[in-house]
C-alpha cells in the first residue's frame, strides 16, 4: 500500500479510466460525482475510514465516476495487483478485508436500490411512466 496526499479540488480518479486501485480515506474528504450536461451530480462523500474504488480490485473495469478531493486529503492506495498478491500469499490477512469489502459493496447496492425505487415511485406519482 502507498500513501497518497491530494490537494483540495484535485481529481483523484477519472470516470472511464481503467480501475487499477482501491483507496481508503485516512483524513480529509472526497466526493464521487458524475458530470451530465455540464452539471455535477454528487453520488457520495467519503471521509476518514471510508473506502472507494473497491470494484476495481475485482473486475478492473473502467471507473464509474470521478472522485474529487473536497479538502486536502490523505489516502491509502492499494493496487489490484498487490491485492491479488495479498490474497494469494497471506489469506489470513486478506479474508477479513474481503469480508469488509463485501459488506461495503452490499451497503452501496442497497442504497442504490432504494434511490432507484424512490425515483420510480416519484415518476409513477407524477404520471411519467
Amino acid at each position: 500500500m502507498e500513501v497518497a496526499r491530494v490537494e483540495a479540488y484535485k481529481l483523484v480518479v477519472q470516470q472511464g479510466s481503467p480501475g487499477d486501485a482501491m483507496y481508503a480515506v485516512l483524513d480529509g474528504e472526497v466526493r464521487a460525482r458524475i458530470m451530465a450536461g455540464g452539471k455535477e451530480t454528487e453520488l457520495a462523500r467519503f471521509g476518514p475510514g471510508d473506502i472507494f474504488g473497491e470494484m476495481s480490485l475485482f473486475d478492473g473495469g473502467p471507473r464509474s465516476a470521478d472522485v474529487v478531493a473536497n479538502s486536502a486529503s490523505t489516502l491509502l492506495r492499494i493496487t489490484a495487483q498487490r491485492f491479488e498478491r495479498l490474497c494469494r500469499d497471506q489469506p489470513e490477512l486478506a479474508n477479513p478485508l474481503l469480508f469488509e469489502l463485501a459488506k461495503s459493496l452490499a451497503k452501496r447496492i442497497r442504497a442504490d436500490d432504494k434511490k432507484i425505487a424512490d425515483v420510480y415511485r416519484l415518476a409513477r406519482v407524477g404520471g411519467l411512466d
